[in-house]
């Protein structure tokens, strides 16, 4: 089955956007590069920006919303997102005509797409992460996020390919001589960003549970490198024995870099 495509635009504190592609539909989970960065993005994956059906926002945060408005509105593409997060985004200022939609945190039809938001916790006035069904086939994504626990695993679990946050190494982020001890409680608190071994964690609860593809996501520029999110995913699924080299991919997604991987 190949029913749901992926490609990040780019991910991390400079910006987030991840689009997800079927037979009928082409959306966006947020737009957090500008505008002209998104098109140009887009335009790598040989996509125009007028195929684009919808923009999904997981919450208010400017590295998950800067280009929104103007890429919306200069090509009509209605935006979704919880009603704590528009009204938010509200006080910041719209200043175009735009078609918003309010999502609650329950399941709804987009075209041929059932999607699914779940609330996760992070310092915005709200947050979701996303599940996705089309014929048959789950995607989901977690990111921003201080925690995952088994509701979270529940929402993400069937997935055949799954976005989840790797935010930074636990050590790193202590021994960050530039951070200010509040940032750095803030990052690793409750309401903050996944560590490496967390992710790793509920990758392996998930790999347990049938998934086979997972992007890491979200990574910091200071406290994270691609090696050390990559190899502590693969330590710790080898501990229950996966065959991280022929049945799992693991793919890391990265700033400054177009993504694509395609479920299967």
């Amino acid at each position: 089955m190949n029913n749901i495509k992926v490609s990040i635009l780019g991910s991390g504190s400079k910006g987030n956007c991840t689009l997800i592609e079927t037979k009928d539909s082409k959306i966006l989970i947020d737009c957090g590069f500008s505008a002209k960065e998104t098109v140009k993005r887009l335009e790598i994956l040989g996509i125009n920006p007028t195929q684009i059906n919808g923009i999904f926002l997981t919450h208010e945060h400017k590295d998950h919303t800067l280009g929104v408005e103007n890429f919306a509105s200069k090509f009509e593409i209605p935006i979704f997102a919880h009603s704590l997060t528009l009204r938010e985004y509200e006080k910041m200022g719209l200043k175009k005509s735009l078609t918003l939609n309010d999502i609650a945190t329950q399941d709804f039809y987009f075209r041929e797409l059932t999607i699914s938001p779940f609330e996760v916790s992070h310092d915005s006035v709200h947050c979701n992460g996303y599940s996705i069904y089309c014929q048959g086939e789950k995607f989901s994504l977690a990111t921003d996020l201080g925690y995952i626990d088994e509701n979270i695993i529940e929402s993400i679990a069937g997935s055949e390919t799954v976005v989840i946050e790797s935010n930074h190494d636990s050590q790193l982020l202590r021994q960050n001589p530039t951070y200010p001890q509040v940032l750095k409680n803030r990052i690793a608190g409750k309401y903050g960003h996944l560590s490496n071994q967390d992710c790793a964690n509920a990758i392996t609860k998930l790999a347990e549970l049938g998934t086979k593809n997972f992007i890491l996501a979200h990574l910091s520029h200071q406290n994270n490198t691609t090696e050390l999110a990559k190899s502590t995913t693969i330590k710790t699924l080898n501990t229950i024995g996966a065959d991280t080299e022929n049945d799992l991919t693991i793919a890391v997604a990265t700033q400054d870099n177009v993504l694509t991987k395609n479920t299967f």
